[in-house]
């Protein structure tokens, strides 16, 4: 049998500059998602996943997953692999509704739970999962 050592490492794909030193509310993940990504104009789901260190200050951004105009299929170990391989200890999950309607779906909400007790077991503070309509917003971790 054979096998391969391996490698695990990050790649930077963009640099950006972030005007404030840390993330201190929901709002500033709307704005930050909105600057960069303009979701409220996208006609498919997205699914971003914002990293941070210790003092809430963005250590990685990264699309994780792209989808249809009403689902995103969401891999959870992808979420995990980012946050570790980023150093991070703690994340922050949006999303965006196309419908324009920010309510949560059952998914929306089964997934949440999934990550929280995911996070817990990773020793990994999971902040808020945040589902964005337009210029609206919803926290899945508040209902």
């Amino acid at each position: 049998m054979q096998f391969s050592k391996i490698k695990l490492q990050m790649v930077q794909e963009h640099n950006f500059n972030y005007n404030s030193q840390k993330i201190t509310s929901a709002k500033d993940i709307l704005k930050l998602i909105n600057g960069y990504e303009q979701l409220e104009k996208a006609t498919e789901e997205h699914i971003i996943l914002i990293c941070l260190n210790n003092k809430n200050q963005i250590v990685a951004y990264s699309e994780v997953a792209k989808g249809g105009v009403n689902y995103c299929n969401l891999d959870i170990k992808a979420i995990f692999k980012t946050v570790l391989l980023s150093n991070s200890s703690k994340f922050i999950l949006a999303h965006n509704h196309p419908s324009g309607d920010a309510t949560p779906s059952e998914k929306d909400f089964k997934v949440t739970e999934q990550l929280k007790q995911a996070s817990q077991l990773m020793n990994v503070q999971f902040l808020d999962h945040l589902i964005i309509a337009g210029s609206d917003y919803i926290s899945c971790m508040n209902n």
